[in-house]
C-alpha cells in the first residue's frame, strides 16, 4: 500500500491490488502443485507428503521437490550427499573473491569427485565442506570455519526431512543410509570408514591398532566390558582420560514383547518396547558430539523394517533421559512376520546400532504360551 511501484504495481487502488494477489495465490499454488507438495481441483487445496515436510521442516517447496526426484531405494552415500548439498537452503552460502581456488585445493584433498566446472557454486562449496569435516581436514581460512558451522547447523532439519522422505516410501536401506549421513555430520566422521572408536576423544592410532589386536572395533564393545579387562587392554595409555571418554556413551539395553491389541474394535499386534540406560552416570539426555557445532540432545530412531526385502514398515523417533516404554503397531496387513526386525538407531553416535528379531521374538512367546 505504502510502495506499489516495489511490487510492480501502477498504484494501490483495491481493483489492482486484488487482481495482484489473486494473480500471486494463483502463480503460488501452481509452483507448489509443480513441485509436488500439493494437490488441487476447484473447491479444494490438499497438501501431499512433500508438502508436509517441507512445511514440518521450514524447507523451500524446490528442496523438497528436488529430493522427490532424487532419492530412491537404493540411493547411496555419496548420492545423498550431492543431494543434502544441493537443497536451496544453501544457495546463499557465500563463495567470496578467489575462494574458488580454495575449493580446488580442498577438491583435490577429499573422498568423493566434485564438479570441478563449479568451483564457484555455493552447493559444490557446501558439498566440501562437509567432505572435510567427515575427514577433519584443516580448513584454509577461518571465514571456511564459520561457513561450516552455519552448512552444518543447517543439515540437521534437511537430513530429517530426507529420512521422513524415504521412511514414507518404505525405503529401508536409503532410510539407515541416511541416518548415517546424521551420525557422520554430528561425529564429523566417515561411517563407513572411520571407527566409531575415533569418537572418544582421547583416542590415537597406537590405541585404536592396540584396541582392533584384541578384536575391538566399536565403543558399544568396550561399554559391554568390565573395567578390569579394560584396563588390561589399555596398557600404559592413561586410564582416567580413557574412562572418563568413554562415560560419555550410553549404554542402552531393550526389551520387547509382543501384545495384542484392541484398537477402535480391531484387533491388531503391537511391539511393546522397554528402552533403558544400564550405566547410571549417563542418565543426561546430552550427546557427546564434540566435533558439532552447538549442543544436542541424545535421540534414536525406531525402525521396524524387514532386512530380506529392505521394506519398512515404521519409523519412530524417541529420546530418554533414563528410561523409556513405547509401543509400535505391526503392520495389519502382513500375513507373517518373517525376516521382520526392529532396529534401534542413533541420531548422534556411530556403531551404536541394535538389532532385534520380531520373527524369533514372535516364536519364542508361541513356545512360552504353549507350554
Amino acid at each position: 500500500m505504502v510502495n506499489p511501484a516495489y511490487y510492480g504495481l501502477e498504484n494501490a487502488e483495491v481493483e489492482m491490488l486484488n487482481s495482484y494477489l489473486s494473480r500471486l495465490v494463483q502463480t503460488t499454488f501452481e509452483d507448489l502443485e509443480d513441485s509436488g507438495c500439493i494437490k488441487m481441483d476447484e473447491e479444494n487445496v490438499e497438501p501431499l507428503v512433500l508438502g508436509t515436510i517441507a512445511s514440518q521442516y521450514y524447507l523451500s517447496y524446490m528442496t523438497v521437490s528436488m529430493f522427490g526426484s532424487n532419492i530412491g531405494p537404493d540411493t547411496s552415500l555419496e548420492m545423498f550427499l550431492h543431494i543434502l548439498s544441493g537443497a536451496s537452503e544453501y544457495d546463499e552460502l557465500p563463495v567470496r573473491h578467489n575462494e574458488e581456488n580454495y575449493n580446488e585445493a580442498l577438491s583435490g584433498r577429499v573422498r568423493y569427485m566434485v564438479d570441478k566446472n563449479a568451483l564457484d557454486d555455493p552447493h559444490v562449496k557446501a558439498n566440501l565442506l562437509f567432505q572435510a569435516h567427515f575427514s577433519q581436514l584443516e580448513l584454509p581460512i577461518s571465514d571456511y570455519v564459520t561457513d561450516l558451522k552455519s552448512v552444518l547447523d543447517q543439515s540437521i532439519r534437511i537430513i530429517q526431512a530426507m529420512i521422513d522422505i524415504c521412511a514414507n516410501s518404505g525405503w529401508l536401506s536409503a532410510s539407515v543410509t541416511c541416518m548415517h549421513l546424521m551420525q557422520m555430520v554430528m561425529q564429523g566422521l566417515w561411517f563407513d570408514k572411520d571407527s566409531s572408536l575415533q569418537m572418544l576423544s582421547c583416542m590415537n592410532e597406537d590405541l585404536l591398532q592396540s584396541l582392533r589386536k584384541r578384536g575391538i572395533s566399536t565403543v558399544q564393545q568396550l561399554l559391554d566390558l568390565p573395567g578390569a579387562t579394560l584396563q588390561a587392554m589399555i596398557g600404559n595409555f592413561p586410564a582416567s582420560r580413557f574412562f572418563q571418554d568413554l562415560q560419555n556413551f550410553p549404554c542402552i539395553r531393550m526389551k520387547l514383547k509382543v501384545e495384542k491389541k484392541d484398537i477402535d474394535g480391531r484387533k491388531s499386534l503391537a511391539l511393546k518396547i522397554k528402552l533403558e540406560k544400564t550405566n547410571r552416570k549417563q542418565n543426561r539426555s546430552r550427546a557427546f558430539t564434540p566435533r558439532f557445532p552447538k549442543l544436542k540432545d541424545e535421540a534414536w530412531w525406531l525402525v521396524l523394517g524387514n532386512t530380506s526385502t529392505f521394506a519398512l514398515y515404521a519409523l519412530k523417533r524417541v529420546s530418554f533421559s533414563d528410561h523409556l516404554v513405547t509401543h509400535m503397531e505391526l503392520p495389519s496387513t502382513l500375513t507373517s512376520v518373517q525376516g521382520m526386525k526392529l532396529m534401534l538407531v542413533s541420531d548422534c553416535y556411530v556403531g551404536f546400532e541394535q538389532e532385534h528379531s520380531v520373527e524369533e521374538l514372535v516364536k519364542s512367546q508361541l513356545t512360552e504360551a504353549s507350554d
